[in-house]
């Protein structure tokens, strides 16, 4: 069974899935995007003063390198 959830319950109560996480963001690569709902709800206007600004940056860092690290040129093609 597969299961799209970021919390598991475990024996100690409830758990963040790090699998769930980097899936998410992994797939944020592909078609998909991140965003964020306080910004886009209007809750903030912008990121400078949200607590949650250096785990945004720390995620969108970890973006970029997922990125750079899985992104190689196999080969060059020339058409002359």
């Amino acid at each position: 069974m597969i299961k799209d959830e970021i919390k598991i319950k475990s024996e100690e109560g409830e758990v963040f899935d790090k699998k769930q996480i980097a899936i998410a963001i992994r797939n944020s690569t592909f078609d998909d995007d991140l965003k964020c709902s306080l910004l886009e709800e209007g809750i903030l206007n912008k990121c400078e003063g949200c607590s949650l600004k250096y785990i945004c940056d720390g995620i969108d860092q970890v973006v970029e390198n997922y990125v750079d690290k899985t992104t190689a040129v196999v080969s060059n093609f020339n058409f002359n």
